[in-house]
């Protein structure tokens, strides 16, 4: 019996996010700043990778560089 509850609910729960998804209320003022400052967050993140990747790139690229002039 308990299985068939878990089943009913695990088929119940995409029908229930479709229905909120589409039926839902309006995202208010505060969701969408917040949400436009979780891609701001997200933009800085990615650039600051970014630029460590390529400081880790340029200290690679010297060290092969420096090890290949002195053989």
């Amino acid at each position: 019996m308990i299985l068939k509850l878990i089943a009913l609910v695990a088929a119940a729960i995409p029908v229930i996010l479709f229905l909120r998804a589409m039926f839902g209320r309006r995202p208010s003022k505060f969701g969408a700043t917040l949400r436009e400052f979780k891609k701001q967050v997200d933009l800085a993140i990615w650039i600051f990778l970014g630029l460590v990747g390529c400081v880790v790139a340029f200290a690679t690229g010297k060290l092969v560089w420096t090890w290949w002039t002195t053989l």
